[in-house]
């Protein structure tokens, strides 16, 4: 009796061992990165970890979710603009990455050479050419393993408001992009081409879940943008959604299992590069070269103590900007500035290009107070919170009840306010002329001067910097 209870236990309640024990059961495991930014120095750790799994499962996929450029003055500024994470990526044998929106930064031109460079392809199924020379982007692929199985992988990029990607808008021209969630829908057939459908998608993880809810004919969704790190990975109307941070310091690792090319199971889990304890000689050498650059490792002067975050740090940016004849004020993006510290010590040129990778210009512009307040208030709208950072004065943001800016309140180093009608001489970036609303009647003009540049000649001039404690803007309610 108690055998035939064993019997009866074993039949019903775990026949996924009965499943696994087939010899048509197969295991598929899917690896993602996301928002690399050209941080190419923990690849040959990374590169390792790949092959010891790659050991172990003898089918793996590997993919990127995009923005694999833009946050390493060591590959943003090579000769061949982003080439040494490309061919990082060849020689780590991916099979697919998203098109992040900063995959636009170096330009068109530049993208289509790091395009033809990919041993693999770049997809995006939300973006259209109304150009005369299309960029070589597929808005999906379908990869068939050496047994037989296809893997069905769609790519999305992100737009924002103005239904652009995040990336300077006169980089985008002959290019029209469309919501990625509605484009996504459109392509649900792919589900039945393949054994396992993948979308890899740079929208952003919330953006993803929604996606999840729309198209449950995804089995994964891997994605970008917002550096999000899932820790507790769960599905979402039957869809495993992961996200593995930024800057190659997590992978992704999905396995599915399979019986009769037919997914039972799957499993998410994130894996810490750091602590993988072997590295990839080939890589680490290449590593050395690539490092090896003695401009970007020129000392230029001093922090007197760590200066850190976007208020600390974008002081010092629009102070640089202001120190320009004849800018009065100036203004920096907290979205431009790219890195949280820059430590006690010395500073080097590649750590000023980590600060500010993008290569904007600066704008002049004529103001009024009434203009200027214009640009703070619709720049805190975005998010409802603090977005500029201002040299030449400071600035608290009045808010409603809703959390809306109403009014801005500009404020001299002497402690008078500005007069609405008196007309100032205000710098910024290319970027934020570019992108943000604000009132102007002038249509400002270029200094050719991009910005990091003027933070290498500000702090080589000053020799060393301190900007402990500094903050220039503020926000209240109306009510306090």
């Amino acid at each position: 009796m108690k055998i035939l209870k064993f019997c009866l236990y074993f039949i019903f309640l775990m026949p996924g061992l009965i499943l696994n024990a087939g010899n048509d059961t197969t295991r598929v495991v899917v690896l993602s990165v996301n928002d690399m930014h050209a941080k190419i120095d923990n690849f040959p750790k990374f590169k390792s970890l790949v092959d010891s799994i790659r050991s172990v499962h003898p089918y793996v996929l590997l993919l990127s979710a995009g923005d694999n450029f833009t946050g390493n003055p060591v590959v943003d500024q090579y000769p061949e603009k982003g080439y040494p994470i490309v061919e990082m990526m060849n020689l780590t044998g991916f099979d697919a990455s998203a098109l992040g929106n900063h995959e636009f930064d170096y330009g068109q031109d530049v993208l289509a050479a790091r395009l033809f460079q990919a041993e693999f392809p770049f997809l995006a199924a939300n973006l259209f050419y109304t150009g005369q020379t299309p960029l070589d982007i597929k808005p999906y692929t379908i990869i068939t393993l050496n047994n037989g199985l296809k893997a069905g992988i769609l790519g999305l990029i992100q737009i924002n408001e103005a239904g652009l990607p995040d990336t300077h808008p006169s980089r985008l021209t002959g290019i029209e992009f469309s919501a990625g969630i509605e484009v996504a829908q459109e392509y649900n057939w792919l589900a039945d081409s393949c054994n396992i459908f993948i979308g890899l998608s740079h929208l952003g993880f919330e953006a993803d879940v929604k996606l999840a809810e729309k198209m449950g004919e995804f089995d994964l969704i891997v994605g970008g943008h917002t550096h999000t790190l899932v820790t507790n990975p769960k599905e979402y109307n039957g869809v495993m959604v992961m996200q593995g941070g930024s800057g190659v310091r997590y992978v992704t690792m999905t396995t599915f299992c399979l019986v009769d090319k037919k997914i039972i199971s799957k499993k998410s889990q994130i894996l810490q590069v750091d602590k993988h304890s072997r590295s990839d000689a080939e890589l680490e050498s290449l590593l050395e070269i690539y490092n090896d650059n003695r401009e970007l490792n020129e000392v230029i002067g001093k922090a007197i103590s760590d200066i850190v975050g976007k208020d600390e740090l974008g002081c010092l940016m629009t102070d640089a900007m202001a120190a320009i004849h004849p800018i009065e004020i100036a203004f920096q993006n907290n979205g431009g500035i790219r890195i949280d510290r820059l430590p006690k010590g010395e500073i080097r040129i590649k750590d000023v290009y980590k600060l500010d990778p993008f290569g904007n210009e600066i704008i002049l512009y004529q103001m009024t107070a009434k203009e200027i307040k214009s640009l703070i208030i619709n720049a805190y709208n975005r998010d409802k919170e603090i977005d500029l950072q201002v040299s030449g004065l400071s600035y608290t943001v009045v808010t409603d009840k809703d959390g809306f800016a109403k009014d801005a309140i500009l404020t001299f180093a002497d402690g008078n306010q500005a007069i609405e009608n008196r007309t100032f001489i205000v710098g910024i970036s290319s970027y934020i002329a570019s992108s943000y609303t604000f009132d102007h009647t002038d249509e400002g003009r270029s200094l050719y001067t991009i910005t990091a540049q003027s933070l290498i000649n500000y702090i080589k001039l000053a020799k060393e910097v301190d900007y402990h404690g500094a903050v220039r803007a503020f926000a209240k309610s109306e009510e306090d």
